[in-house]
């Protein structure tokens, strides 16, 4: 599915465009941001529940040309997120996604309204295995990529839509994003992380372990973490309702005090 099918979802290239702000008496602006070699329909069931929500789409996921580096993605995001100065949007992002979200939060906190993590870490290797196989084993190793990123009991339809967006997004940008997060490193920096900060990881994550968000969680001050049972890498898309019953809380939170 082409993300230019939904209304709620940023198509944005590198210039970037204005996200809409948020209507009086609505929830706070929620931008989503997807992880390496996804696309913009990884959110669609937080899109498709959640009328202020809208996930962004990284330049070459598909269309453009992939960054090099969660700083460049960070840059990138400063234009994306230029709402009015009253508009300070509630940020997600899984894996990737995350580790932009927390990166932009570092360099511009006034900027911010809250954190959502799911599935994401302070750092972020990967392993050898999957950076030699993204170069000599691509389209073949989409399958275990696939099957890193959810847990045992995921449906198959879930697993055919991530196998599309990797066909998608192609083997170069999602090369670039893998070796973005193997770069990145802000283990000494979390702790400056000074915005309400949301944590979920999925019981079964492989790719980010429950002890990435348990870091996280001990070192970002007044951070909450939820572990969701039965899910892997992706709990935002394995359980939806879940994860969007958290999102829905935390968010009501921030608007609260």
């Amino acid at each position: 599915m082409s993300p230019q099918a939904l209304s709620n979802v940023c198509t944005i290239p590198r210039g970037g465009v204005q996200p809409k702000a948020p209507e009086a008496g609505k929830m706070a602006t929620l931008l989503c941001i997807h992880g390496s070699g996804h696309t913009a329909d990884s959110f669609k069931p937080q899109t498709d529940a959640l009328p202020s929500c809208r996930a962004l789409v990284l330049p070459g996921h598909p269309h453009g040309e992939a960054l090099s580096s969660v700083a460049a993605y960070t840059e990138w995001l400063e234009v994306v997120c230029k709402l009015p100065e009253s508009t300070r949007p509630v940020i997600a992002g899984n894996s990737l996604g995350g580790a932009i979200a927390m990166a932009y939060a570092l360099s511009r906190p006034e900027r911010v309204g809250g954190l959502i993590l799911i599935g994401t870490g302070a750092r972020l290797k990967v392993s050898a295995a999957i950076l030699t196989m993204l170069v000599q084993e691509w389209p073949q190793c989409i399958d275990t990529l696939v099957d890193y990123s959810l847990a045992p009991q995921a449906d198959a339809a879930l697993r055919g839509r991530i196998k599309s967006w990797h066909e998608a997004v192609g083997q170069e940008s999602t090369r670039r994003d893998y070796e973005a997060c193997d770069k990145f490193d802000i283990m000494e920096e979390v702790a400056h992380i000074r915005v309400p900060t949301l944590i979920i990881v999925g019981g079964d994550d492989r790719m980010t372990p429950p002890k990435y968000a348990r870091f996280l969680a001990a070192r970002i001050p007044n951070a909450q973490l939820e572990v969701v049972e039965a899910a892997g890498h992706m709990p935002h898309a394995e359980r939806p309702e879940t994860v969007n019953r958290l999102i829905n809380g935390f968010v009501g939170q921030i608007e609260a005090a």
